[in-house]
């Protein structure tokens, strides 16, 4: 079954190809501001990290082209952990001694319609499909004090985990091949299945990249 969906993806890519007027060839990257949001996400804050990638775009005619991408993007969130809260069973303090990094690693393949509203702006939207790499955890006690103390970090493979959701957002063009994208990204696919409760949260990233075409 995923042999033959893979050979219709090939094949709908070829298609594209043989039908588009022009095909344009690009380089990306930029920052991202991610989290997890919905159930048993309080206390989680967005972290700032970066994508990187390529892009094909495959122009149909002056006003839609299709745009399918394959990016390194990492995602993930923060919190922060009262010690003294723990502690004192519940009793909130002022202070976090604990500050967790969780990174996400994936390989993210966006696949985009891109609808030019003037010759400077087009508006992108279309599925995302993610493959996780792997998941990486930083604990940093801040009572320390001392930058440096190594971080406590762990690795866990991703097993290509599979993430997907919608992505929508502008292509703003500053020159001949260089355009400035902001996008905000929404996962679809519920973190926490199988946990056995109605529980939903899902990833969640705002995007901002600059494009290089030639």
């Amino acid at each position: 079954m995923r042999k033959s969906r893979f050979i219709l993806v090939v094949l709908f890519l070829l298609s594209s190809f043989l039908k588009a007027q022009e095909v344009q060839f690009g380089l990306k990257g930029g920052l991202s501001y991610s989290s997890v949001i919905g159930d048993l996400t309080d206390g989680l804050k967005f972290r700032l990290s970066g994508h990187a990638g390529v892009f094909v775009e495959l122009e149909f005619s002056e006003n839609f082209s299709f745009k399918p991408e394959i990016l390194y993007s990492s995602q993930g969130f923060q919190f922060s952990s009262d010690l003294a809260t723990i502690q004192n069973g519940g009793v909130v303090s002022d202070e976090n001694d604990f500050r967790t990094n969780v990174q996400y690693n994936y390989l993210a393949v966006p696949i985009l319609g891109k609808f030019y509203l003037n010759d400077k702006v087009a508006l992108e939207f279309g599925p995302q499909f993610a493959f996780l790499l792997n998941q990486v955890s930083k604990i940093k006690n801040l009572d320390q004090g001392d930058d440096s103390i190594p971080e406590n970090k762990s690795t866990v493979s991703g097993n290509f985990q599979l993430d997907y959701g919608g992505a929508v957002g502008l292509d703003i063009k500053f020159a001949e091949n260089i355009s400035i994208a902001p996008r905000f990204y929404i996962g679809l696919r519920n973190r926490l299945n199988g946990i056995g409760a109605p529980l939903q949260n899902f990833n969640a990233a705002i995007q901002l990249s600059a494009n290089y075409s030639f």
